[in-house]
């Protein structure tokens, strides 16, 4: 039991580390949005618009996490974005998740984002008529070139106040492999100590 303790002890703080977003309100839930309502808005926390960008809470579909989720193409095409504190040369991993407007063309949907380097379109997405959201899952891996990135997405299809929505954004800091090396040597060592003392004088 003891053993144990110490293990996960020694394993916490790499898994936390890897595991903690570094962007704020990254499911768009720090507005108190009216279930069943939306909103369009110059900016939300932790993040800006240009110009506008629509909160929605489970209307024209849910949520993939909480109850709000945003739709880019408020009046027309816009952009989100949020800069966060990075280690140059570090590893990190973005991902979030986004579903095609239930009730429209595919032509009328379309995302992209950019971490700095260029613009990057998303998978296209089926037409959905499910009447509902169809949340599909993006992860990109990229390396840090600065210690302040700027992730942006920006709505790319018809500009026609209608488009693809997007919810559950995170980046997470990839551990390097001497960590786990780190890790794992720890735990061993443990193991070890544990063998030791279950030995006879």
């Amino acid at each position: 039991m003891r053993l144990l303790l110490i293990s996960a002890l020694l394993a916490a703080p790499f898994a936390a580390s890897a595991e903690t977003n570094l962007l704020q309100n990254g499911s768009f839930e720090d507005t108190a949005q009216a279930s069943g309502t939306w909103s369009i808005y110059g900016s939300l926390p932790g993040w800006t618009a240009i110009p506008a960008v629509e909160l929605r809470d489970n209307v024209v579909g849910t949520a993939k996490d909480g109850s709000n989720y945003v739709e880019l193409d408020a009046y027309a095409n816009g952009a989100l974005s949020q800069s966060f504190a990075t280690v140059v040369g570090s590893l990190y991993s973005l991902s979030f998740w986004y579903s095609n407007r239930t009730d429209t063309t595919v032509a009328t949907n379309g995302l992209s984002f950019d971490l700095g380097s260029g613009w990057i379109s998303t998978p296209t997405l089926a037409a959905n008529y499910s009447g509902d959201n169809q949340w599909s899952q993006l992860t990109y891996s990229f390396v840090a070139n600065s210690a302040l990135t700027t992730l942006s997405f920006m709505s790319s299809g018809t500009s026609d106040s209608y488009g693809t929505s997007l919810d559950a954004v995170s980046v997470t800091a990839v551990p390097e492999p001497s960590t786990y090396a780190l890790m794992l040597g720890g735990l061993a060592a443990v193991g070890y100590m544990a063998r030791r003392r279950r030995q006879p004088l």
